[in-house]
């Protein structure tokens, strides 16, 4: 069985998408045996008062990596994204667990 072993070189940015609509971007890569089925994000801009998951979508491949990307749009500014990103390599099924990156036990921070 190949599964997915790590979320890496992760790159984010937050700004406005217009006057008062932020939008944060994540890129990231999964470094992979076999390819990723579901990835994304779960995000918050209200310290984790509510969360939404946000669906990353697939860009592409590298040797031995797959390139996936995620946007999200909230009213603002001010706001203050904070993420953690997700890895399934079979879908949903409950074979294998999820694999998480948190910024080494710390969930990902940008402000706007």
């Amino acid at each position: 069985m190949q599964t997915a072993f790590s979320i890496s070189d992760v790159e984010y940015s937050a700004g406005l998408a217009t006057s008062n609509l932020a939008s944060l971007e994540v890129r990231f890569r999964v470094q992979s045996n076999g390819p990723a089925h579901v990835a994304g994000l779960i995000v918050t801009t209200d310290f984790w008062a509510t969360s939404h998951t946000v669906p990353a979508f697939y860009q592409g491949a590298g040797p031995g990596f797959e390139l996936w990307s995620a946007e999200f749009r909230t009213s603002g500014p001010p706001v203050t994204f904070e993420f953690v990103i997700y890895c399934d390599d079979f879908g949903g099924q409950n074979i294998v667990p999820r694999i998480w990156n948190t910024n080494a036990g710390k969930r990902f921070q940008v402000k706007v």
